[in-house]
């Protein structure tokens, strides 16, 4: 009977994660970072140890991710939706995961929320940090119990958090107190092993490092030295962690009190649980250390804890009865479809973007336009997420003040009085063709892509 249950949560994690996936897919700066980051590997034929510039100064995210999407853009002919596969995959790896920590209820909860499922979309670095922290959580429960062998899952569950999110980095001190809890049990080779493991691992960090002369460790040790430098910001902290924890399970419309299902919880996991005092002290770590960094605080960076949301409702659930437990079980599963099936996109995302493109591509080919030049009329930060897309199309544009053709995007529509076109949100106002000369054409083309030569921010080589 348990493995019905675990297929029913399969089942369902995969539906959540892959209704409307084309048409729900985002397409933002990061993707397209992401694909010019995987082009500089495949194409390109440049071997990368660091991913994008974070948004803490000097510190990029590590490669890993990018790599693990290659064969997802191989089998996608380079077209970036390859990684909504990869993506979905790490999901449905999660909902395993928490059945074989948590049992069916924390399974079904993971598998059929909106906010993880909709969280497990975006195909970006920090995708996997719910199953990274699940696996967090196990692998403290039997290094506390003195099981030799989980010393290596720490030390490869260490190795991701760079490739991941730098936050993660939190819960090791956690890990350290339930290694020296068994210290006398381990022979010195238990210990020596898993650090040469972590090591072998972190080569691409450490290689990074050694010929660039440790930037993003001096830039870590700078970023960890202005913590309670600038004023403490703990109810914005206690206010994003509520938000996150009631958004696991209820739509934002519904409004009750945050605090109500963030202290149920809590509550149980203090009646239930033997492992209360690594919840308290796992969430103590976050609240007190983004209370006291000045970095601008996101939702995303408490994601490292929202499993504990997760597993405090599994194991408070198993004190109430079957029948209570199916009806409050499948009025969430209600309340979720609900949430999935009316969600609405900003229609500026994969489809909307490639699609306007393609159609700056065939216009230009028509009008026989050999570049183009593309201007932006957009709200702050909408006018980056295209030059994938220019390079996948073969589209060749210049800059706007050359004699090249210019094609305006615009983004939203109430910026301007008129558009030639429309996709989704998206909008496009054509050249004043008759402008245009053939020699003047020719003379702005007549010189490299700078979509190719151009520097693109959080990128470098």
């Amino acid at each position: 009977m348990k493995y019905i249950f675990l297929v029913v949560s399969l089942i369902l994690g995969m539906f959540m994660r892959t209704y409307q996936f084309r048409e729900r897919s985002s397409y933002t700066h990061d993707n397209d970072l992401a694909g010019w980051v995987i082009k500089d590997i495949v194409i390109d034929k440049h071997p990368r140890l660091i991913g994008q510039l974070t948004s803490s100064p000097g510190i990029f995210i590590g490669s890993l991710f990018y790599y693990l999407q290659i064969p997802f853009y191989w089998l996608a002919n380079m077209d970036p939706i390859g990684g909504v596969f990869l993506v979905v995959g790490i999901g449905l790896l999660g909902v395993l995961s928490m059945w074989y920590v948590g049992g069916f209820i924390p399974s079904l909860i993971y598998a059929s929320s909106f906010l993880i499922a909709n969280t497990e979309r975006e195909v970006v670095p920090t995708t996997p940090v719910f199953l990274w922290s699940i696996w967090f959580y196990w692998t403290f429960v039997q290094i506390w119990k003195g099981n030799k062998k989980w010393l290596y899952i720490m030390a490869i569950l260490i190795s991701l958090i760079w490739h991941f999110n730098l936050a993660l980095i939190l819960g090791i001190p956690l890990l350290i107190i339930a290694v020296f809890k068994n210290i006398k049990i381990y022979k010195p080779r238990d210990i020596l092993l898993p650090i040469v493991l972590c090591l072998i691992l972190n080569l691409p960090l450490v290689i990074f490092e050694f010929r660039h002369g440790f930037t993003q460790t001096k830039s870590l040790f700078a970023t960890l030295t202005t913590v309670g430098s600038k004023s403490v910001k703990f109810n914005q902290t206690i206010t994003y962690t509520l938000r996150n924890a009631n958004r696991i399970f209820i739509d934002d419309a519904i409004k009750i009190n945050p605090w109500v299902i963030p202290t149920i919880i809590l509550a149980g996991i203090l009646l239930f649980s033997s492992w209360r005092w690594l919840i308290l002290g796992w969430m103590g770590l976050y609240l007190i250390f983004f209370s006291l960094h000045p970095l601008p605080l996101s939702e995303y960076y408490l994601n490292g804890i929202s499993i504990i949301w997760i597993l405090g409702a599994g194991w408070s659930l198993k004190k109430l009865s079957k029948s209570a437990v199916a009806i409050i079980l499948v009025v969430f599963l209600f309340h979720n479809l609900q949430r999935l099936f009316l969600y609405q996109t900003n229609h500026a995302g994969y489809v909307e973007r490639k699609a306007l493109v393609s159609f700056i591509k065939e216009d230009a080919a028509k009008n026989n336009y050999p570049c183009v030049a593309i201007s932006y009329i957009t709200s702050p930060g909408n006018n980056f997420g295209y030059r994938y897309w220019f390079w996948y199309f073969k589209l060749k544009t210049m800059r706007p003040d050359t004699l090249a053709p210019v094609y305006t995007i615009v983004f939203p529509h109430s910026y301007v009085d008129r558009m030639d076109k429309t996709v989704g949100s998206l909008g496009l106002i054509f050249p004043d063709y008759s402008r245009y000369t053939i020699a003047g054409i020719s003379k702005s083309c007549d010189r490299p892509d700078q979509n190719l030569t151009e520097s693109m921010f959080g990128f470098t080589k």
